[in-house]
């Protein structure tokens, strides 16, 4: 293999890196090579890392390992010798690098600090988002909110807006022009409109356009949306443009509250609700759409991921007789709680004001109304969302000067 420092020396400009504070990417102070593996030290920064030789040769970020244009991974790793062995370390642009020649062929790679600081930091997986999870109590009557003007005016609003939205699982965006267009132009400054049996941006009435019960003027009570989707919309968009009536609050409950109350007080009833998949279907429109989940899903840590609960349209399935009346006291109390007014906010949502909220956390519902009530929204997916925030806070870190 040809040398790689002598066709670039330096690694590709990563934009993430590139953008991550001074405090959080500290530069490389030592170097050595111990039990044949690579230790390294950060300035400023107790401790040290150890890292496998086969891992960085498999991570180098030379251009011949790693594209420059592109950041996709082009060296050969099931070439490389299972018994890679580094013969020199060194520190390379003044602690920016780590610079590694190989024993068995002489060859260089190289891997930037801010790299191997991250991924010693969490192995490389990304941390959860700082949440605040509130009730009813916690929350208030400030709603998070920011003006439809600040959003649309600058990254930096979208930014604030998409960050609330991340922390309380919901946000608004008021003082909105009432118009479809207005909507749509709004979703968009995030990602791009997910199309599902609903179309990509809906509007609607109590015209029973589908077989859904949002096409009535009927209460509703808690849920999220997709159940039956084997991967249910992340987010979720409302703006009503005209309402003429009575009722029709809007209601939400912080999915992930009641889930950590439930595991703190009912160890029973929360490994039956994070470990039973439950089947969901939407029968109607010419489709049968069918998926599981749990009503909590965790990640493999235990850390909350995702809630998923509509009994309009769980579909019917049958577990063995103990652990069916264990699963079904634990869905009653889960209804419970999400009906019981302490976990709940209501809102009533008027002509120019829009509410972004999360699928995966945030439950939602709605009271019974009479009159006239014009509804639009669209949905986003979960991925879409969070990559639009990776980059805004990118940009804002690289803009203010601090990567």
């Amino acid at each position: 293999m040809m040398l790689e420092t002598k066709q670039r020396a330096t690694a590709p400009v990563d934009p993430v890196l590139q953008a991550m504070p001074v405090q959080s990417a500290p530069l490389l102070r030592s170097a050595r090579i111990i039990d044949g593996e690579v230790e390294v030290c950060w300035q400023g920064r107790p401790g040290s890392a150890r890292f496998a030789p086969f891992w960085l040769r498999d991570h180098c970020h030379g251009a011949e390992s790693l594209n420059p244009d592109t950041l996709q991974r082009q060296v050969d790793t099931f070439a490389i010798p299972t018994d890679i062995a580094p013969a020199v370390v060194a520190l390379a642009d003044e602690g920016r690098n780590l610079r590694i020649v190989w024993a068995h062929d002489g060859s260089s790679s190289i891997l930037p600090s801010a790299f191997l600081w991250e991924v010693d930091r969490d192995d490389g997986r990304e941390r959860a988002p700082a949440r605040r999870l509130w009730d009813r109590s916690a929350i208030g009557e400030r709603l998070p909110s920011i003006s439809h003007a600040e959003i649309m005016a600058d990254d930096a609003g979208l930014l604030r807006w998409l960050s609330l939205v991340e922390e309380y699982g919901f946000a608004l965006a008021t003082d909105m022009p009432t118009t479809f267009e207005a909507t749509r132009d709004l979703v968009t400054r995030i990602g791009y409109v997910r199309q599902t049996i609903f179309g990509g941006m809906w509007d609607f009435t109590a015209n029973l356009a589908f077989q859904d019960t949002a096409y009535t003027s009927a209460a509703i009570g808690p849920h999220t949306d997709g159940t039956y989707s084997n991967d249910p919309p992340g987010f979720q968009l409302f703006h009503c443009l005209k309402f003429d009536g009575t009722g029709g609050e809007s209601t939400l409950v912080d999915g992930f509250r009641v889930a950590e109350y439930i595991r703190s007080t009912d160890v029973e009833a929360y490994e039956a609700l994070t470990t039973t998949n439950v089947p969901a279907h939407y029968l109607g429109d010419g489709v049968h759409l069918r998926a599981e989940h749990p009503v909590i899903g965790v990640d493999r840590d235990g850390a909350l991921r995702q809630i998923a609960y509509n009994n309009y349209d769980r579909a019917p399935f049958r577990l063995p007789a103990p652990r069916m009346r264990v699963f079904y006291r634990a869905l009653k109390l889960f209804n419970e709680l999400i009906n019981d007014g302490s976990f709940e906010i209501t809102m009533r949502l008027l002509p120019g004001t829009a509410l972004l909220f999360d699928n995966w956390r945030t439950l939602h519902g709605r009271r019974a109304y009479q009159g006239h009530r014009w509804l639009c929204g669209a949905y986003l997916n979960q991925e879409d969302f969070a990559s639009k925030l990776r980059v805004l806070k990118a940009v804002t870190a690289r803009e203010r000067g601090v990567g």
